[in-house]
């Protein structure tokens, strides 16, 4: 009802705004020497006119002029017209006053009889007007009337805001007085908001209690409003014509301040009303923003008292009945609140100005509002502090009965501090260690280590303490005091009290469960480096749990360790177990209990998740991978970093077995693995991405077999020389595979695969052993052979062990050196850089020479020639095939063919399909010529000479 009354207070005072559009009441102000101040509004015609009109279109206008034309707020200016006389008898000094700064257009004239010009004023906001007062910065016109002057004041106003406002006008030492009394009151004001926001941030540092803090925060927003509605964005004369906007954003931040203590003080207010509470002011800021500013300043008026009046129902509604009286001083508050809304209304909307009355009713009512919140918080606080103590009353009496229990426990329980300084035992302690009573214990035990076999223990189970913060069910093998060993299992946790950190752990004897236990039996589940289970026990428990049929299906993740093979080759597999055993625990305990972590192969590691919503096991493979990514593994002064690729699947296919399940998420772990490492792929039948990996997996076995039945087919392209007669048998090796039903398949459709699935290797040996084979079984032919170019991939130059197998080849097949020529990409040469210095150097000192493929492709510089022992180089294909129609592939062939010329190494020109190519590449100086226009790939064994 409240907020209704002051709603229709808000209404009714627009309508008096606007009423006083349709009416012109007397224009004749009379001054005499009593006069101190009146307000021009009440004593002026009111005209609008259209913006461009000035001043004297409007006293000599063509039409006549009335106030009834509706207000353009655009494209109009309201025009206030006063006639002025002095009939004292001794000259007046004036001062006219308009507190509004914010106004995009303001024209003064002061007019004698004649509508002349005696003094001008403009003003125009956000122009950069520093001439203003200060502090109370204000639009001020300075004349006198001597005795029986007459003029006429004519005020133009443009503005998109409100145009009807006080203006003031004044015998020039009353301003001055007024002045002063603002200023006290202003100052008075100010500070007891300063003081309020330091008392209430300063108690908040000490009292950590969140109604304080955000308490000195209104109080703080309180300030730069009072600080705004005397004229401070003047200090900043560009900023003025912001005030409606800034006013909208301190009034919202305000309520929004002022939510937040009302969620302190009342609790129980449920989510959706807090939103609420933030919602409203935030709506009306966006709202004020959004529009004009005459609207801006209707919809902050308009909304404040609904936000309000939703304040108090709250305080009503969810009242604390143990603390009444801190409800309603809260309530309270707020009326005061709503007196000193209707204050600002009467100022904004009907022609008043900020008097000493006034500034000192604002005071008050602030102050009493201000006030009411305080104590409402400082009750609220006492209450919670009596809550408090008479929670404390009853811990003691539970720590009486603690102490009973500690006492008879049949557990072993005891106290110790981080550093392991015993502090308390129960006699079941004393019992379980071999002690006769808690003294003797207390004395003869100086560090709780004493209780381990190996010491390093505690340290281990401390770290986990101070990581996870408990414990459970940990078991390690223990001392007695005469020296014999058993096994014990530990739960403790850290806890914080006055005195410190302390450790509160519980032992029980483990011994004869520990020795009950089949060391087989766990060798058959669990893997031996790590501890967590192995891949076995992983699929046995997936089928189990597959069988049962959940609501929530189980989840799989697959986790395939990135860069772990840098560490391997860096610092040994020593290393790298030590690597796996801590990656083990690190996942392990970023899981929760229910979870079961397995080691699938190598550096691959499985989950799986029971009951877990799928996007709850989402998040724990999110856990898990930055877990491993901000880990740090250190061996020998060297620090790696690792990142982990996870493939992730929920089982809800009834058909899919536990192998199926396994392989779905291994593929999708790849497809992460592919996409740029180190991130979470979920897996989808449907996903094009799986689609193409299941391809590949297809590719992959159809490798395997073609390796294992030697169905890969050995074929050739010849070289022809251009420079010289054709003195022998240039060419290189291609390969091709054979599928089972004949089909001939060409190497872009199977090598890509190879290389992704690192089998490379055996088929770039595969290759030389039977290009070797065959050229030992045709002496002729090789008699004959001047250049056999054979391509290796960057896997076979990295390789440590391809270097000696392609030795043992040649001196098994008895191959000259000087026949063979390997051919390398020049991007794979460059990123294996050192492998492939050291495996040219080998061969090129024994007669191998080398041919860089594909140059001007990849990203390699002339550079790089320098540095490679290369005797040939192959300029890519796409220079070649369309040279003879683009001058720039000719300028970038022929620049190839100047700097190999220069390291002294040969040229092939590759894709050469027609004559008129090759005679233009030999005319150019390239030394030899491949491709369809010189002979097409064939089978090696159907061998013919050009």
């Amino acid at each position: 009802m409240l907020a209704f009354f002051i709603a229709c207070i808000t209404l009714s005072t627009w309508a008096l705004s606007d009423a006083i559009q349709n009416s012109a009441v007397a224009s004749e102000l009379t001054i005499d020497q009593s006069f101190r101040v009146a307000t021009i509004n009440e004593s002026s015609s009111f005209f609008v006119a259209h913006k461009s009109m000035t001043y004297l279109d409007v006293l000599h206008p063509s039409s006549p002029l009335t106030s009834s034309i509706p207000l353009d707020r655009n494209n109009s200016r309201l025009w206030i017209s006063n006639e002025l006389r002095n009939e004292g008898f001794s000259t007046i000094p004036l001062v006219l006053n308009i507190d509004r700064l914010n106004i995009n257009d303001l024209q003064i004239y002061l007019l004698d009889g004649n509508a002349r010009i005696i003094k001008s004023y403009r003003y125009q906001a956000g122009k950069g007007d520093f001439s203003l007062k200060k502090p109370f910065s204000a639009i001020r016109l300075s004349f006198s009337l001597t005795p029986q002057e007459n003029v006429r004041l004519v005020i133009g106003v443009y503005d998109d805001g409100l145009r009807y406002f006080p203006i003031s006008l004044w015998e020039k030492q009353a301003i001055e007085q007024y002045d002063e009394t603002l200023l006290i009151l202003l100052g008075i004001v100010l500070g007891m908001l300063t003081v309020l926001t330091g008392y209430f941030l300063l108690s908040y540092l000490y009292q950590r209690t969140p109604a304080r803090f955000w308490l000195a925060v209104t109080n703080f927003v309180l300030f730069a409003l009072f600080f705004m509605a005397q004229g401070g964005l003047a200090t900043w004369p560009s900023l003025t014509n912001a005030s409606e906007i800034t006013f909208a954003v301190l009034i919202s931040l305000s309520f929004v301040t002022l939510a937040k203590v009302t969620h302190s003080l009342f609790s129980p207010i449920p989510l959706v009303l807090r939103i609420l509470t933030f919602a409203l002011p935030i709506g009306m800021a966006i709202a004020a923003v959004s529009t004009s500013a005459y609207d801006a300043t209707r919809i902050l008026f308009a909304a404040s008292p609904f936000i309000a009046a939703y304040h108090i129902g709250l305080a009503f509604i969810f009242k604390d009945k143990k603390n009444l009286a801190s409800s309603r001083l809260f309530a309270f508050a707020w009326v005061f609140v709503f007196m000193l809304y209707a204050v600002f209304v009467k100022i904004a909307f009907d022609n008043a100005f900020y008097t000493a009355p006034i500034v000192m009713i604002i005071l008050t009512l602030l102050t009493l509002s201000l006030l009411c919140i305080g104590f409402a918080v400082e009750l609220k606080e006492q209450n919670v502090s009596r809550l408090r103590l008479s929670e404390s009353e009853a811990t003691i009496s539970s720590l009486h009965h603690f102490y009973d229990l500690f006492r008879n426990s049949s557990e072993g329980l005891y106290t110790s501090t981080l550093d392991g300084e015993l502090k308390t035992v129960n006699p079941a302690m004393c019992a379980l260690f071999g002690y006769t009573d808690e003294a003797k214990m207390l004395a003869e035990v100086k560090n709780t280590k004493q209780f381990y076999a190996n010491s390093e223990d505690r340290d281990v189970l401390v770290g986990e303490l101070l990581h996870s913060g408990q414990v459970a069910a940990r078991e390690i093998k223990g001392m007695r005091a005469n020296g014999s060993a058993f096994w014990f299992s530990i739960s403790c946790q850290v806890r914080e009290n006055e005195s410190g950190s302390f450790l509160y752990g519980s032992i029980i004897d483990v011994t004869e469960k520990k020795q009950s236990d089949s060391s087989l039996q766990f060798m058959a589940t669990h893997d031996s480096l790590t501890g967590v289970y192995n891949r076995r026990q992983f699929e046995t428990t997936l089928t189990a749990r597959l069988s049962e049929k959940s609501p929530i299906p189980p989840c799989v993740l697959y986790l395939d360790l990135d860069r772990f093979k840098i560490v391997n080759d860096t610092s040994g597999h020593k290393a790298g177990d030590a690597l796996i055993k801590d990656i083990a625990h690190l996942l392990e305990k970023s899981l929760p209990n229910e979870a079961m972590l397995a080691r699938i192969s190598g550096d691959e590691f499985g989950v799986i998740f029971e009951n877990q919503p799928e996007e709850q096991a989402y998040l724990q493979a999110t856990a898990l991978l930055n877990a491993v990514q901000d880990y740090r593994f250190s061996w020998e002064n060297r620090i790696f970093s690792l990142g982990v690729s996870i493939g992730m699947v929920v089982c809800t296919d009834p058909d899919a077995s536990a192998e199926q399940y396994i392989c779905m998420a291994d593929a999708a772990c790849y497809y992460a693995k592919e996409q740029g490492r180190n991130q979470i792929h979920k897996y989808s039948k449907d996903d094009e991405s799986m689609l193409r990996y299941q391809n590949e997996l297809d590719w992959v076995n159809s490798i395997q077999s073609a390796l294992s039945e030697d169905r890969f087919l050995l074929y050739y392209q010849p070289l022809r020389p251009l420079s010289r007669p054709n003195d022998g048998y240039y060419y290189e090796v291609l390969l091709r595979m054979k599928e089972t039903d004949g089909r001939i398949v060409e190497p872009a459709a199977f090598l890509p695969t190879a290389e992704r699935f690192e089998m490379n290797v055996k088929i770039d040996k595969w290759v030389i052993v039977n290009t070797f084979n065959w050229l030992n079984e045709h002496p002729e032919h090789l008699a004959e052979l001047k250049r056999c170019s054979i391509n290796l991939n960057c896997h076979s130059l990295a390789d440590r062990d391809f270097k000696l197998f392609v030795l043992n080849a040649f001196e098994r097949y008895n191959i000259p050196y000087d026949k063979i020529c390997f051919e390398m990409i020049e991007s794979v040469a460059i990123i294996k850089m050192e492998y492939t210095i050291d495996f040219m150097r080998t061969f090129h000192r024994l007669g191998c020479s080398f041919a860089l493929d594909d140059f001007g492709r990849g990203f390699a510089s002339y550079g790089y020639l320098k540095h490679l022992p290369v005797d040939i180089v192959k300029i890519d294909g796409t220079f070649i095939k369309d040279m003879r129609a683009d001058p720039v592939d000719v300028a970038m062939v022929s620049s190839i063919k100047e700097v190999a010329k220069a390291l002294g190494m040969q040229t092939v020109g590759e894709f050469v399909e027609s004559d008129a190519t090759m005679t233009q590449l030999g005319n150019m100086g390239i030394d030899f010529a491949q491709g369809y226009g010189v002979a097409e790939p064939a089978l090696l064994d159907d061998f013919k000479p050009l």
